[in-house]
């Protein structure tokens, strides 16, 4: 039987590295759509939002749920070197834990009568808030190890 192959710091940086760049370019692409939702959530004008308005927010957020499993999936197949197994099983479980909050944010939406059904909505805003936190923090953490 043969020895799991580990690879190295840099090889897991630059995986690593694509993944984040990946989550930021799509949370900077909805970040927009977001803002104009909860400002309407606000202001209790979601009425005001046109239906298209509406569609096309869920459809961002769908979106993007859809890159954050992609990315999901690419840290679950992912290899880490040996020192960092642990905390790459943290990002692991802290990455999906973000996805499931993102995606109760987005089937919150109901497009059928332009509701927002407002507590999954309010609590994943809060869960995604302390995931994408612990994440990024863990990520730090690899890093500022990888480098001594």
């Amino acid at each position: 039987m043969p020895k799991k192959k580990f690879i190295t710091m840099q090889q897991y940086s630059v995986l690593l590295g694509g993944d984040i760049e990946a989550i930021e370019e799509a949370g900077n692409h909805v970040a927009p759509y977001f803002e104009k939702l909860d400002e309407a959530i606000k202001a209790d004008r979601i009425s005001e939002l046109s239906d298209q308005e509406f569609l096309e927010i869920a459809t961002e957020f769908e979106n993007t749920v859809e890159v954050y499993q992609d990315v999901v999936e690419k840290l679950n197949r992912m290899s880490a070197p040996v020192r960092f197994i642990g905390a790459h099983k943290n990002i692991q479980q802290l990455f999906t834990a973000y996805t499931s909050a993102t995606k109760m944010m987005a089937d919150s939406l109901d497009t059928k009568t332009k509701q927002v059904e407002l507590t999954a909505f309010k609590q994943s805003e809060k869960d995604q808030d302390v995931y994408l936190d612990k994440f990024f923090a863990q990520v730090r953490r690899i890093f500022t190890m990888g480098t001594k």
